[in-house]
C-alpha cells in the first residue's frame, strides 16, 4: 500500500491507473488509428532484421524437404 496525499492506494490500483492513463495518451496521439497490437507488431518488424532465428528455422525446414 502506498499513501499519496493522505489516501491509501494499493499497487494494483496504481498500476491500473497508470495503464489507463497510458491508453488514453495513446488514444489521443497519432497512434489512435492503430491498435496496441499493431504498435507492438510494428516494433517487432523494426527489430526483425536483427534477428537470426527465422533464418535458422527456415534452413532446418529446408533440410527436411
Amino acid at each position: 500500500m502506498l499513501t499519496l496525499f493522505g489516501i491509501k492506494v494499493s499497487y494494483e490500483a496504481l498500476a491500473f491507473f497508470v495503464l489507463f492513463i497510458g491508453s488514453e495518451v495513446i488514444g489521443a496521439s497519432k497512434l489512435r488509428e492503430n491498435s496496441i497490437v499493431q504498435v507492438i507488431l510494428r516494433g517487432i518488424e523494426a527489430i526483425k532484421p536483427h534477428r537470426t532465428e527465422d533464418d535458422k528455422i527456415q534452413r532446418i525446414k529446408d533440410t527436411f524437404k
